[in-house]
This record gives C-alpha cells, sequence and structure tokens, in this order.
C-alpha cells in the first residue's frame, strides 16, 4: 500500500485530535520530565499514533468518524460479463465468475481480481495501480482505479492495463459492488460489467 497520507481524513477532525493528543502529551511530557527527568519527542509520538489509527483503527468506533469513506474490504464474488469485437467484427459475449479482494486502511485501497474460468481454473490475476473512492452525487461512494493484469501465457491473453469504476450499494444489511471496466489488451479491447457479493473478511488470494 501506498504511503501515510491524509486523503481521507475529515479536516476539521484532524486539527481538534491534532490539538487534544498534543495538548495531552505536552502535559505528560512535562510531567515526566519533572519528576522522573526524561522526556520523549511529542511529534514522535503523535506520527505513532496517527500510523496506528491509520493501518489499524481507522474503522472502528471512534476512530471512523475521522473518516469521509466507508470500508470496503473484503472478498466480493459474483459475475464479470464481457464483451469485444473478433476479427471479423464480431460481437463475443460471455458470463465468468469473478473475485475481489479488497484491502483498505485509512490512507489507501488494493484491489486483487480473479476470474475463474468455465472449468473452474483460475485466469490471469490483476491488481489495482492506483485506486480512489470518490464520493458520488446521489451520497454513494465508488471504487475507481486502474489495474494491471498480468496475462496467461497458456490461454494467449497477453499482459494489459484496465479502467474499473465500481459503486459500493449497501441493502438491508448486505453489500455490493457493481459497476463497469475497460481495458486496452490486444488484440482486441474488452469492456463489461461486474456484479458482486460481499462474502467475509477473508483476504487471502485466490490461486
Amino acid at each position: 500500500m501506498e504511503k501515510f497520507n491524509f486523503r481521507y481524513v475529515k479536516a476539521q477532525a484532524l486539527i481538534v485530535i491534532v490539538v487534544i493528543f498534543a495538548a495531552a502529551l505536552f502535559a505528560v511530557n512535562k510531567y515526566v520530565s519533572t519528576h522522573w527527568g526524561i522526556s520523549f519527542s511529542v511529534f514522535a509520538v503523535l506520527g505513532f499514533l496517527f500510523g496506528l489509527i491509520n493501518s489499524h483503527l481507522w474503522n472502528t468506533k471512534p476512530c471512523s468518524w475521522m473518516y469521509t469513506v466507508p470500508d470496503f474490504t473484503g472478498r466480493y464474488e459474483g459475475t464479470l460479463r464481457f464483451e469485444y469485437r473478433n476479427e471479423k467484427c464480431e460481437v463475443i459475449t460471455g458470463s465468468l465468475e469473478h473475485i475481489k479482494i479488497i484491502k483498505q486502511n485509512g490512507s489507501t485501497v488494493v484491489v486483487n481480481s480473479f476470474t475463474r474460468k468455465t472449468d473452474g481454473e483460475m485466469s490471469s490475476a490483476s491488481v489495482s495501480q492506483e485506486a480512489s473512492i470518490v464520493k458520488e452525487p446521489d451520497g454513494t461512494f465508488s471504487l475507481i482505479y486502474n489495474y494491471l493484469n498480468e496475462g496467461n501465457s497458456e490461454l494467449g491473453f497477453s499482459p494489459h492495463y484496465g479502467t474499473e469504476v465500481l459503486k459500493l450499494i449497501e441493502k438491508d444489511g448486505e453489500k455490493y459492488l457493481t459497476g463497469k471496466y475497460y481495458t486496452e489488451r490486444l488484440p482486441f479491447g474488452t469492456k463489461g460489467k461486474i456484479n458482486l457479493t460481499y462474502k467475509n473478511k477473508n483476504l487471502t488470494h485466490e490461486k
């Protein structure tokens, strides 16, 4: 994942937290220095605390109120419907089982994707290169990212880049991802739709 940043932190919340933590740490540091003759770096402690929140506590209360985005983390399974034109300019369509494993912290999101062939074997895997969470006008959130597919020499699939836009839908206690994708895969670029359902927190990569 990328280095720690504040891209999804509420500005006002960040200011409040920094002021409270800094004041408390300065007071503790003064007390410790006076009574035991030792001191610590307030800024180093602040950095450690924010790193801890960013990595592990960002999506748990009360830390979650600091952030502007929902938690996409988890394993999602469903279908990928693809479409492309062959050398005869014929439109070829189909549907395959699709799996996404999303890892998220307070700063970044990483998406690993896998498609299962009709014989049950895994096709080529892909991993996001840059991902952003965007709030839509209707109040929902979408995950938008570019990815690199490693290709599959046995199937004749060349490595390629693609783009996906996935909207998070939460309904009746369930979570769904629905959206579309585009690729520049050679010899024929592809596009399609993706519909997935949240399954669990199992982030083990499918092989």
